[in-house]
């Protein structure tokens, strides 16, 4: 079963802070269905209000008027209906650089079992080399694509990207379907 949609491939963010909330309202807004997801279920309530956690230029607007194609979740659920999830929180580093992925890692135990086995997992967040290949429990593809999310300016850059680097285990293997679908949608090249 899938769950694309008339408009293309379901999208699904998890983890609704700055980089998961931007990219998830840039997919709405090119027509997608999206799903919203994060465990915290006040923080989803404050979502359901329109209450935006996160400042940018034409959030608001742009989520507001997207409204219709969002479903906002703390239910993992939710996830079964999606073909595309991006696991997308916030990395938080230290002085020294040094990455607390202790998010990434717990929002990936409670997403990875609501995955259907065809869906695509994206890994947006930053996070070290190596450490998506050694993901592990993923029944479908499993992906790393590059952020570029600039405070003052994300949204802009989620609807409009210069480029797409995905990482892949085979980068001359043709991407999933709904996953090149939805990244061709915005236009740009796509790196494998």
């Amino acid at each position: 079963m899938t769950g694309t949609s008339p408009m293309g491939p379901v999208i699904a963010y998890c983890g609704m802070t700055h980089l998961g909330l931007v990219s998830g309202t840039a997919a709405a807004a090119k027509g997608f269905e999206t799903i919203l997801f994060d465990p915290d279920p006040a923080l989803i309530a404050r979502l359901g209000r329109a209450e935006l956690p996160v400042s940018e230029p034409d959030l608001d607007a742009t989520f507001a008027a997207s409204r219709d194609r969002l479903t906002v979740t703390a239910d993992a659920g939710d996830l079964a209906r999606a073909d595309v999830v991006y696991l997308a929180p916030d990395v938080p580093t230290d002085d020294t650089g040094a990455s607390d992925l202790s998010a990434v890692e717990r929002l990936l135990d409670v997403v990875r079992p609501a995955l259907r086995d065809d869906a695509t997992l994206v890994i947006l967040s930053q996070v070290p080399p190596g450490f998506t290949r050694g993901i592990e429990g993923v029944r479908g593809p499993l992906h790393y694509q590059v952020e570029t999310l600039v405070f003052g300016i994300a949204l802009q850059r989620a609807l409009e990207p210069e480029r797409y680097i995905v990482g892949c285990a085979d980068p001359s293997a043709p991407l999933p379907a709904p996953f090149r679908a939805y990244l061709e949608a915005f236009g740009c090249p796509i790196l494998p």
